[in-house]
């Protein structure tokens, strides 16, 4: 049977963005003013508020057939939450749904229609003009009443009408050159969706008592930004203003976010190479900016918005959202949560939520008070009555996967006896014994794994090195570098393997591989995308690959893979953006090299672990509500909390057939607030 693409029209006194799906669906005034649907652009037919539900519609859903739709969550959620209440639809099955902007997302292509169309060379367009209409009609007049269509707003209407049997056109044109998901990802994307609805419950009480305090400080800290900046920056927000002030003082900064106040601040000893430091002013300006950005503020905010009226936020992922396959963030983004001050422990985080209610004791025994509140924002997520949180993640995965991959034996058998992995890497970085490893050169070799396993030079070791407070000058990092790469040759063999592969792929056809026997990589050319299959029958997708010749880092000018990808904000400073004459917005051609390609390949099997770990998971009867990049989190009753965490480790430790030789290891904890 063939499948039917659909696209909804709908209206609302609810802020979409601001509220978060499920609330929008669920909203009373929320409805439908036109569906459209069709097999084909060539057969698009519109159903509008008021009509009989189409009978051709309702007996292909009885028959069991397929609807597909771009972004198919919002799709579902106005069908079931919606239009099942509002007007009488019968309910419409997941396994029934397929998502097309998924299947753009698993080839790696943007996930907006406006720019997968261009992107993928489709004639059909999203109408433009029909669109400002469509954002018009969809929220409230001036006088806070829905637009109805009546005689005057007719040709508005009608213009919504034709841009919604627009939309489904290009939709529909853009399916027909997408590759359909296997099976097996068709029905993680269906565990996917359930994992969103389910949500998790927020603690909206302490919530509010952490915005009160926040906004109190930020009022300080304003005022403090005043007298600092002699009446000139009025608010710790006023980026430009602040940035102007700065440079008038005689320091040049390339912007003001986090990043870059962060390096500042790191070299207040000597910023500019001219042997001073900030002017204290200056550098007071920056640490008030700093500590006023915190993003707890926001995602609190988020928290209170996005939670629906029984207190659990739903939707906070986005499957196949980075090209690795693995999820990306929405809303409150669980998977940028800050991970808490050094040396919190979980009773600290107790009582700090013990003190919301007493700033002046929360500022005393954990402040400044906004550090305290950072720190209990993963708490903010709770389990309901009753039940507890059951946490599970896999152990140093990216150390293991990359070794795995590379044959890198020597690692691999480390994690098959004690697992002192940074010990490890600083006794061979040291040339000491395990036992004669001092502390500081544990946090050195921590910062080595972490930091060089995808090729990065001193650079990237120091930025690594800033986040856990290890200080070291460059030659240092250079001679740790050199070191790692010496007891590591395997992984640095790969990093070429990985190039050659792409290269032959790229150059002759044919099938070429990268990585240990039986768990290579595998790369072919068809068409104007590479394809890597990954050990684990996945494919990764690199669009509109070609070779090119590029200034490396270093100096050096190679031969090396590029293709074109959607290069958002937190990307724009590390990717190689190109020039190509089908660049547009944030589609771009980016060149990558052994390292990254070894990154990509190992967060991708890592995904891959946590995939078939959740299905497993959820066979079990344990129900995921929702997962942080290598972890998985459960909600059960707490009765069954330990059972539940032995069972989650047990298959979080098992390795899959498909990954012969990996050893994982994995270990988490029950309780009623989200922590790391």
């Amino acid at each position: 049977m063939i499948s039917l693409g659909i696209d909804f029209e709908s209206f609302s006194q609810t802020d979409l963005k601001k509220a978060g799906l499920h609330n929008y669906a669920t909203d009373p005034s929320t409805g439908v003013h036109c569906l459209s649907y069709g097999p084909d652009p060539q057969h698009v037919r519109t159903w509008v508020e008021g009509e009989p539900f189409p009978q051709d519609l309702a007996a292909h859903i009885a028959a069991g057939g397929i609807l597909t739709a771009w972004n198919a969550a919002f799709e579902l959620a106005i069908w079931n939450l919606c239009c099942v209440c509002k007007y009488g639809w019968l309910p419409l099955p997941i396994r029934q749904v397929r998502c097309s902007m998924v299947r753009a997302y698993a080839m790696a292509l943007p996930g907006a229609l406006d720019d997968a169309a261009p992107a993928l060379g489709v004639d059909q367009r999203k109408d433009a003009e029909g669109h400002r209409i469509m954002l018009q009609l969809s929220k409230p007049k001036k006088d806070g009443s829905m637009w109805r269509r009546t005689p005057e707003s007719l040709d508005k209407f009608l213009r919504l009408y034709e841009y919604n049997a627009q939309d489904v056109r290009t939709e529909l044109s853009c399916l027909e050159r997408l590759m359909e998901l296997s099976p097996s990802e068709c029905a993680l994307w269906e565990l996917d969706y359930k994992i969103n609805n389910r949500g998790v419950m927020c603690d909206l009480a302490s919530a509010d008592k952490a915005i009160a305090i926040i906004q109190s400080e930020q009022k300080r800290l304003n005022a403090e930004m005043l007298r600092v900046t002699g009446g000139v920056v009025g608010s710790c927000n006023e980026v430009q203003v602040l940035g102007k002030w700065i440079a008038a003082q005689g320091v040049q900064m390339d912007g003001l976010a986090k990043a870059d106040v962060i390096e500042a601040l790191a070299e207040d000893e000597d910023v500019f190479g001219i042997g001073i430091g900030l002017p204290p002013a200056v550098c007071r300006a920056l640490e008030l900016r700093q500590e006023a950005a915190k993003s707890s503020t926001a995602k609190l905010v988020t928290m209170r918005e996005k939670a629906s009226t029984d207190g659990r936020i739903r939707n906070m992922h986005q499957f196949h959202a980075a090209s690795t396959g693995r999820w990306g963030g929405r809303g409150v983004q669980p998977q940028n949560l800050f991970r808490g001050r050094p040396g919190m422990k979980p009773a600290d985080i107790d009582a700090m939520f013990s003190l919301l209610d007493d700033k002046a004791m929360l500022d005393l025994f954990y402040g400044p008070s906004m550090d305290a509140i950072t720190d209990c924002i993963r708490g903010m997520l709770i389990a309901g009555e009753g039940n507890e949180l059951v946490a599970c993640d896999f152990s140093a995965i990216e150390a293991r996967g990359l070794a795995w991959l590379a044959g890198q034996e020597s690692v691999l058998n480390i994690f098959r006896t004690h697992g002192k992995i940074y010990e490890h890497a600083a006794a061979e970085i040291y040339h000491v014994s395990l036992n004669e490893v001092t502390k500081d050169q544990r946090q050195r070799g921590k910062v080595a794994i972490l930091a060089l396993g995808y090729q990065s030079g001193v650079g990237g070791f120091q930025a690594m090195a800033r986040t856990y407070n290890v200080k070291i000058t460059d030659e240092e990092a250079d001679d740790i570098k050199k070191a790692w790469r010496a007891a590591n040759q395997k992984i640095v063999q790969y990093w070429r393997d990985l190039e050659d592969a792409i290269l032959g792929a790229m150059r002759s056809g044919g099938v070429h591989y990268a990585g240990a026997a039986g768990r290579q990589v595998k790369f072919r050319k068809a068409g104007s995308f590479l394809w890597a299959l990954l050990p684990s029958g996945r494919a990764l997708c690199y669009p509109y690959s070609e070779l090119r010749m590029v200034m490396t880092p270093w100096g050096e000018e190679k031969e090396q893979l590029t293709f074109m990808t959607v290069v958002d904000q937190t990307q724009k400073k590390k990717a190689k953006v190109l020039p190509d004459p089908n660049s547009r917005g944030r589609w771009q051609r980016v060149s990558t090299y052994g390292g990254s390609l070894a990154e990509n390949m190992t967060q991708a099997i890592a995904r891959d672990l946590l995939a078939d770990a959740m299905r497993f998971i959820e066979a079990e009867g344990i129900f995921v509500v929702f997962h942080v990049h290598d972890e998985a989190v459960a909600e059960v009753q707490a009765s069954r909390a330990e059972w539940a965490l032995e069972r989650m480790t047990a298959i979080m430790s098992e390795t899959p057939a498909w990954a012969k030789g990996l050893p994982l290891a994995a270990e988490g904890f029950y309780a009623k607030r989200y922590r790391k």
